[in-house]
C-alpha cells in the first residue's frame, strides 16, 4: 500500500498499533477507536509491511505482542502521550474549565462511589465532558486515553506517573440477616471456613497481599461461587447467596447488609493517578478535586485508615444516599 510517503508509518496505524496493544485484541480496539474490525486489521497489517516486522502473535484469546512489537510499541507510547499532551495543552489554554476527561477505575468503585456523586458534577461543570471507564478487573494503568486513574495498586514506582493516596478500603465479611438466621452467624474466621464463600475473582488473583491468616483462610473457604462484578457479588449476598469480603464502605449504601463479628481480613489503599502533566490543566484538576471530595475521610469515616465499625456509621450518611431518601 502506497500513500507516497516513502514508507513511513501512518500516524492513525500508530494510534491503532496502541490500542490493540492495551487492550489485546483487534475487536477491543476496534470498540475503543469507534471502528470496524477489519479496519484495524487492515492498519495492523499496513504497519507490518511498512515496518518489515511481524508486530503482534494472533491466537484465539487475542493477540500479544512480539519482541519487535515491543520495541515499537515503547516508542509510539511516547509519541502518542507527546500529541495528547499538546491537544490538552492547547485545549486548556483556550477553555480551561471544558474539554474531554476520562477517568478509569474499578467497576465497584464506579457504581458505588463516583456514580452515585456524578449528577452534581455534571450539573456544576456543564463544560466538560466527563468520561468513566469502569473495568470489572481493578488493573487499570494509566494509559495514552486515561487522564486520571483510581487503582488499588501503588503507581508511585513509576516515573512518569503521580500517584497520592485517595482513601483506605477495609474488607470484612458481610452477609445478609436471612443467610445468618438460616446458616448460623460465625464469629472466628477458622468458623467461617465450612460457609458458602462468595469470591471476587481480584481477590482470588491477589491472595498474596492478604495477611498469613487471612490468606490461609482465602485458602480453605472453597467458593461457592466466583464473580468478576462488585455488583454481581453484592446483589448476591444481599440476597443469602453466602458470605463474602467486601469494604465496609458498602454499607453506607447496603445497610441491609450484616458485618460478621469478625475483624476486617484486610485493608487496601485506594490511589488516585495521572501523568505528571495531565493534571496541571484546568478541567482534570477540576476532575481531581472532586475526586478528592467525594473519597473525604472526614465526612466519610468509612474511608479512614483506621477501621470504623459499620454500626457507627449511622452517624453519617452518604449524601446523595440521603437525597434520595
Amino acid at each position: 500500500m502506497d500513500n507516497g510517503d516513502g514508507g513511513h508509518a501512518d500516524w492513525d496505524d500508530i494510534k491503532t498499533f496502541v490500542a490493540a496493544a492495551q487492550t489485546g485484541s483487534f475487536g477491543a480496539a476496534a470498540r475503543r477507536l469507534k471502528t470496524t474490525q477489519p479496519t484495524v486489521t487492515r492498519r495492523i497489517e499496513d504497519l507490518e509491511l511498512r515496518l518489515g516486522a511481524k508486530l503482534f502473535d494472533r491466537g484465539l484469546r487475542g493477540v500479544s505482542l512480539t519482541r519487535a512489537g515491543e520495541m515499537v510499541y515503547d516508542r509510539a507510547l511516547t509519541m502518542q502521550r507527546a500529541s495528547l499532551d499538546i491537544e490538552r495543552l492547547s485545549l486548556d489554554h483556550e477553555t480551561p474549565d471544558a474539554g474531554e476527561v476520562t477517568v478509569a477505575m474499578p467497576e465497584g468503585i464506579g457504581g458505588y462511589v463516583t456514580g452515585l456523586e456524578v449528577a452534581d458534577f455534571v450539573r456544576e461543570n456543564p463544560g466538560i465532558k466527563l468520561g468513566l471507564d469502569c473495568g470489572f478487573y481493578p488493573e487499570n494503568p494509566v494509559d495514552s486515553q486515561v487522564d486520571l486513574s483510581i487503582q488499588l495498586m501503588d503507581a508511585s514506582g513509576v516515573p512518569e506517573l503521580t500517584a497520592s493516596p485517595l482513601a483506605t478500603l477495609h474488607y470484612a465479611l458481610f452477609a445478609s440477616r436471612e443467610y445468618l438466621e438460616t446458616y448460623g452467624a460465625p464469629t472466628r474466621i477458622e468458623a467461617a471456613v465450612g460457609h458458602r464463600f462468595i469470591y471476587h475473582s481480584a481477590q482470588v488473583s491477589k491472595r498474596g497481599r492478604w495477611g498469613a491468616k487471612t490468606s490461609a483462610f482465602m485458602e480453605l473457604a472453597e467458593p461457592a461461587m466466583v464473580v468478576n462484578s462488585s455488583t454481581v457479588m453484592l446483589h448476591a449476598i444481599q440476597r443469602g447467596a453466602g458470605i463474602g469480603a467486601i469494604p465496609t464502605a458498602i454499607v453506607a449504601v447496603a445497610p441491609d447488609l450484616v458485618m460478621l463479628d469478625i475483624p476486617p481480613l484486610a485493608s487496601s489503599t485506594v490511589w488516585l493517578c495521572h501523568h505528571r502533566e495531565t493534571a496541571k490543566t484546568g478541567r482534570v484538576a477540576r476532575v481531581a478535586e472532586w475526586l478528592g471530595s467525594i473519597f473525604d475521610a472526614r465526612e466519610r469515616p468509612w474511608f479512614r485508615p483506621e477501621f470504623i465499625h459499620p454500626r457507627e456509621f449511622r452517624d453519617w450518611a452518604w449524601p446523595a444516599a440521603t437525597a434520595r431518601g
